[in-house]
């Protein structure tokens, strides 16, 4: 089968226009009628109705099946290109979250030989949003942040590490001394929001759920971890963060939660499912299941 037919064929689903599809791959009318019959040869089904009356319903039963699976594999067609193309660069393509780097980085400096680190390419950003990129081929592998154990279709992770979480306030607000706080106590207290790409997120929606509160939150939710920081520090709100987050953040402190609930931070490694990991790549993995 030739997988430019597939292409052809999703492209006529989706503008229901012979004459548009040539023209979108730079190839004759009948190219695009060969090619249909092709594969209609090979299902041996009929993929197109013949008649032109009913241009809006022009797809079969049997076509629309072809369709849904060709978009599948035409995707991941051109996810191997990708990672064909970036296999050529010798660089690993590594997704590390600025509050998961902040606590381990200097890990991985230690761990990592000087010469893989010369190939190390890191993207940042939210573990949801490096998760996307993992998924379309962005990058290869990422260390991801969690409160759960990640079950992604197309990942493989690894829970290496746990974190618990705190509750970070200024140094100057009033409960700045005291080694813990429950969740109860802080209803009236204004919450810095986190954008959603972050797990804090959904971490802080537990434990208002099991607190049986609704804390006054931020209009806007902050996009960056440093953000947050500088708008407790600065006495605007209190925030959620992981333990070990928060090193050499002068004017900020962080509580313990008495909460009995289970919430913690997850650190996974995570790669596509089906990636063929160089040999490269298997030793920068080795040395980050050594972090501690």
């Amino acid at each position: 089968m030739n997988t430019r037919d597939l292409q052809y064929f999703v492209a006529l689903v989706k503008y229901k226009n012979y004459t548009q599809v040539a023209k979108l791959f730079k190839v004759s009318q009948p190219t695009i009628t060969q090619s249909i019959q092709r594969l209609e040869r090979e299902f041996n089904t009929s993929l197109i109705r013949k008649d032109k009356v009913h241009r809006d319903d022009m797809v079969t039963r049997s076509g629309m099946m072809l369709f849904e699976n060709a978009k599948l594999i035409n995707k991941k067609i051109d996810l191997t290109h990708e990672e064909i193309n970036h296999a050529k660069l010798k660089q690993i393509r590594f997704g590390l979250p600025p509050i998961i780097g902040k606590m381990y980085f200097s890990q991985i400096v230690n761990n990592t030989s000087e010469e893989l680190m010369k190939r190390l390419k890191i993207v940042t950003g939210g573990s949801h949003e490096l998760l996307t990129q993992l998924k379309d081929g962005k990058i290869d592998i990422a260390v991801l942040g969690s409160n759960n154990l990640i079950h992604q279709d197309g990942i493989f992770a690894e829970l290496i590490a746990t974190r618990p979480f705190t509750i970070i306030v200024s140094s100057r607000h009033p409960i700045a001394k005291r080694e813990s706080v429950s969740f109860k106590e802080l209803a009236d207290e204004n919450f810095i929001n986190y954008d959603q790409q972050y797990f804090h997120y959904a971490a802080l929606k537990e434990y208002c759920t099991y607190a049986g509160i609704e804390p006054k939150t931020t209009p806007y939710r902050v996009p960056d971890i440093s953000w947050v920081k500088e708008l407790v520090r600065q006495n605007r709100g209190i925030s959620l963060m992981v333990k070990d987050g928060l090193k050499n953040e002068p004017g900020i402190v962080a509580l313990n939660i008495s909460d009995p609930i289970p919430e913690r931070f997850g650190i996974s490694i995570a790669v596509r499912e089906g990636y063929f990991l160089s040999p490269e790549e298997e030793e920068f993995i080795d040395g980050l299941k050594m972090m501690k």
